[in-house]
């Protein structure tokens, strides 16, 4: 059992001893000199497209989910004129807060709560909202999307997508332990089928980054676009799609009209 004495550092200050209050919990690599995770997601790379679509410089930006700030990261060091995140996890919450204070991102501000009902209560409004890898952590996809246009005219989204012949390919006898049969969800007056995702073992460990349920729902790639097609996003733009971690995704820049 931990003591409350275990809590407190015993050496100077390092940016290492700070990063190790997670130890072998990032999923990131940091910039810099330091031992943390393995993904890449401080690159500025990652966010160039929707750089080039919208231009980021001098906009205010609303990020769903920042994960351990690598993306706040890289929309800061293209001159964002606000960034503010919302972050769901606690322990993902902390990690931004570390990075902020080790990469002096003075113009993001990272809030810890559920997008989902920061949205339903806010009266903001931004020049952009950035949806990188949340909506098929979503139980309620559609409505994030909903919800999403009513605070912006233009948005990026980055996420999986459910495609039965690919994925059954992928992951054979273990498909039905993975995915479960689909069900029929609405919102505003569209209606579609999605598919359960569930979380399984990942669940057990300390730097998941998941959902806040045991499971999701996914829609398909085509009710994705049709949906925000039906929302009014008419300018919308495909890039980036391939199979990530095994797994079917792309990204979106769209724009109301």
């Amino acid at each position: 059992m931990n003591s409350v004495l275990d809590f407190y550092a015993m050496q100077e200050p390092t940016v290492q001893q700070t990063i190790d209050i997670f130890k072998e919990q990032w999923s990131s690599k940091l910039p810099g000199q330091i031992q943390s995770g393995s993904a890449d997601l401080f690159e500025v790379e990652r966010v160039m497209w929707p750089h080039r679509m919208f231009d980021i410089t001098g906009k205010s930006i609303l990020e769903l989910g920042p994960l351990e700030g690598g993306q706040t990261f890289a929309l800061h060091k293209l001159g964002a004129r606000t960034i503010t995140a919302i972050e769901g996890n606690s322990h993902a919450f902390l990690k931004c807060l570390i990075v902020k204070e080790l990469y002096n991102l003075g113009r993001a501000n990272f809030l810890y709560g559920d997008i989902i009902k920061y949205l339903e209560t806010t009266n903001a409004t931004f020049d952009i909202i950035f949806a990188s890898g949340v909506l098929y952590h979503m139980t309620e996809p559609l409505k994030l999307l909903w919800l999403i246009k009513h605070h912006t005219n233009r948005c990026y989204i980055w996420t999986h997508y459910y495609d039965q012949e690919i994925l059954r390919d992928i992951y054979g006898d273990k498909f039905s332990a993975r995915f479960g049969e689909p069900i029929f969800v609405s919102q505003a007056g569209y209606s579609c089928q999605a598919y359960v995702q569930y979380y399984g073992e990942a669940l057990d460990w300390q730097g998941y980054c998941g959902g806040n349920a045991p499971s999701s729902l996914w829609l398909t790639r085509k009710d994705i676009l049709n949906y925000l097609e039906y929302l009014g996003f008419k300018n919308i733009e495909i890039n980036n799609e391939v199979l990530h971690k095994r797994e079917p995704c792309f990204s979106i820049s769209a724009q109301l009209c």
